[in-house]
């Protein structure tokens, strides 16, 4: 245990290093905010990647994985790899000028231009904005609880407060320069974790072929061994692209609602995604560097989902136990423990070891970046610009020492009762984020008819569409018979309502 906790405070010290340099480094509110626009080429690139890389990734992604084989490998090939390439391309090269120009440093920024709009759309993009990411870090603190648990054996609650304590610190001191900073280390840290560990997993349970044939075989392996159904768990689709349509999940349709528009489409409008396309130095970053983003991250993520196949087949010949994490009365699903369980069996120790800075990596370079925006929504976005334009720097940074701690640690509370599969969560929170922004963001850029009042109306119909939505049939609902993921109606409503106001319109 002494080991562990010494890989764990190294790798907190290096962060709190890092942070105090970018802190020092930030000076004005621009700064603080997006910056002040002048992030580099592989600065830029690894702060995309750790943004859309968090626990969804490298737990979620992983358990998703060891629940469906290869029936959802669509949220590999177009899911954040994708998110953040084609937002650069159709949002950040296009932003930029505007950002050049204009001063803009956030994404309600553009949105009060497009639609001169100064006030309403400022508060309401802001405040749905900080519900949105306020829910996203849920997701994120349950994953360091859950890793600290596993790996270092330390209370799920403490894992979660100690991350807490660290990244509202370092996001208090230093804005978007001690983040962007820590989060191209923790980038590194992660991809380099993953591209060494999953290799070694895959020849654990026999090489990529022997994992394969036994995906094919689950059925009868898992009944014969383990005991269970023939058909638990989606064993008969785990070799295959994807199942039948009336297969939740796995189902080609429930694919195309949840994979095809909820991941990709949520996460490139996501508000600390689109805030992060203004913080590029130079307009030519944007011919490569989607390239970039989509190979690194789709081998990252690949690689995990693999992880998660690779623990599925080991549990099925009873190699591997994979536990379950009682936390109250809440059960958190044991398929989120995949990836670190098959780790600490099919990893030399030192190597498992270094396994928990890269799952903490990849939260936290999130974490921190969800709980700036969400701030900057509050003082920046509504405070300052929207209801006091003689706010001062000064106490603009004074309101941010209040905030950041409420967004913080606040969520940090909702996340000590957490969802029973880590994915569910992240997904909900994609879901407010595309039926609220992609239209209002999408078509200001694309489209000279999108109105002011579409852009409004938009917004409100896809949040209270969205929630009603989930409030009532759950994450899953049914069309003609078909399971679809619940983002299908506030994603229709969205549109209409878009589309219509503005033909409609002035």
């Amino acid at each position: 245990m002494f080991i562990p906790l010494l890989v764990f405070t190294a790798y907190l010290i290096s962060i709190g290093v890092i942070a105090y340099i970018g802190a020092r480094r930030t000076k004005t509110i621009a700064d603080f905010v997006a910056a002040s626009g002048q992030l580099g080429f592989w600065t830029y690139c690894l702060l995309m990647i750790g943004s859309v890389f968090s626990g969804m990734t490298l737990i979620g992604v992983a358990g998703l994985a060891f629940t469906t084989g290869w029936s959802n490998v669509w949220e590999r090939i177009i899911g954040p790899p994708f998110a953040i390439a084609f937002g650069t391309i159709l949002i950040g090269h296009r932003l930029f000028e505007l950002k050049e120009k204009n001063g803009i440093l956030t994404i309600q920024d553009y949105l009060a231009y497009r639609y001169d709009d100064p006030k309403v759309m400022r508060i309401l993009a802001g405040m749905i904005s900080a519900v949105t990411c306020f829910v996203y870090l849920i997701g994120q603190y349950t994953a360091i609880g859950v890793v600290s648990q596993i790996v270092l054996g330390i209370p799920y609650w403490m894992g979660a407060l100690i991350a807490a304590v660290i990244v509202v610190a370092y996001v208090m001191s230093g804005g978007m320069f001690s983040t962007a900073w820590t989060t191209f280390l923790q980038s590194i840290l992660m991809l380099f974790g993953i591209y060494i560990t999953v290799p070694l997993i895959i020849a654990w349970v026999g090489g990529f072929e022997a994992m394969n044939r036994a995906l094919v075989a689950m059925p009868v392996i898992q009944n014969t061994t383990r005991g269970v159904a023939e058909n638990f768990m989606f064993a008969e689709y785990l070799g295959k692209p994807f199942a039948p349509a009336s297969v939740p999940l796995a189902g080609w349709f429930y694919n195309i609602t949840l994979f095809g528009l909820t991941v990709p489409l949520g996460l490139m409008v996501a508000p600390h995604i689109v805030n992060n396309m203004l913080t590029f130095r130079e307009i030519k970053y944007t011919r490569w560097s989607p390239l970039v983003m989509y190979v690194v991250g789709f081998s990252a993520i690949m690689l995990t989902a693999l992880a998660g196949m690779a623990a599925r087949v080991a549990w099925a010949n009873g190699t591997i136990d994979i536990p379950s994490l009682t936390l109250g009365s809440i059960e958190v699903k044991w398929s989120d423990m995949a990836y670190p369980t098959i780790a600490s069996k099919a990893l030399p120790y030192w190597l498992f070891v270094l396994l928990l800075p890269t799952i903490l990596a990849g939260v936290m370079s999130t974490t921190d970046r969800l709980i700036l925006t969400a701030t900057n929504n509050i003082s920046y976005d509504v405070v300052r610009n929207a209801l006091g334009k003689n706010i001062s720097d000064r106490s603009i940074k004074m309101i941010n020492m209040v905030v950041i701690p409420i967004v913080g640690f606040g969520s940090l509370l909702i996340a000590l009762f957490p969802q029973q599969l880590l994915a569910w969560f992240i997904w909900a929170a994609l879901s407010l984020m595309v039926n609220c922004f992609f239209f209002p963001i999408v078509f200001g850029i694309y489209w000279s008819r999108m109105s002011r009042n579409a852009a409004r109306l938009s917004m409100i119909v896809g949040f209270v569409v969205t929630l009603t939505t989930f409030a009532v049939s759950g994450k899953t609902i049914y069309v003609a018979g078909i399971p679809a993921y619940s983002v299908l109606p506030g994603f229709i409503a969205s549109l209409i309502t878009a589309v219509g106001v503005s033909m409609t319109g002035k």
